[in-house]
């Protein structure tokens, strides 16, 4: 079973969808996602300060410009054992400006089994600590991989829902060789 291609289509919709979890909460382990195997490889290891803040994971049935599924930042009370399925809703988006002039785009994510972050219906809502760890995270584990982030923009659930509907329009053209009615 491929994760990515073999995950129910009605289980990846807009308003919600189940996310496969790939860095846990806490963890210093960068796990990235293998298209063809459909498995989590470890990617790097960043320094033991610098943990991830929250559990991000991947949206199957997605796919992004650079050709991998949509990455998430998921806001959850507890960390996820990677390769977890959860069901999610968007929150809104996080894009990261590179100083080469190109942008990476993360989904935020809450958990809707988790009673605080389920609560939480925007990115105004997320706690500013919260967002600044977000970001210094992300920042650092860009620099890692040799790509400097110039600025970082948080953007609301309009935006994440483009980015969604963008990304899966490309997983069907690219993988079903179709586009799905507008509804």
């Amino acid at each position: 079973m491929n994760i990515w291609h073999d995950l129910q289509p009605d289980l990846v919709r807009r308003e919600e969808y189940t996310v496969f979890t790939a860095n846990s909460m806490g963890s210093t382990a960068r796990l990235s996602f293998d298209g063809d195997a459909g498995l989590l490889c470890l990617d790097h290891l960043s320094d033991s300060n610098i943990g991830a803040p929250n559990n991000t994971g991947f949206l199957p049935r997605t796919c992004t410009e650079d050709g991998l599924p949509i990455e998430t930042i998921l806001l959850c009370s507890q960390p996820l054992p990677a390769m977890t399925l959860v069901r999610c809703r968007p929150v809104g988006l996080i894009a990261l400006h590179l100083e080469d002039g190109g942008t990476r785009n993360y989904i935020i994510s809450a958990a809707c089994a988790d009673e605080f972050w389920s609560a939480c219906l925007t990115v105004d809502e997320i706690p500013t600590a919260t967002r600044k760890a977000i970001v210094r995270y992300l920042r650092y584990d860009q620099q890692l991989v040799r790509r400097p982030v110039s600025a970082t923009e948080f953007c609301g659930l309009e935006q994440a829902e483009k980015y969604f509907d963008a990304c899966q329009q490309n997983y069907l053209l690219r993988y079903c060789g179709k586009i799905p009615p507008q509804s």
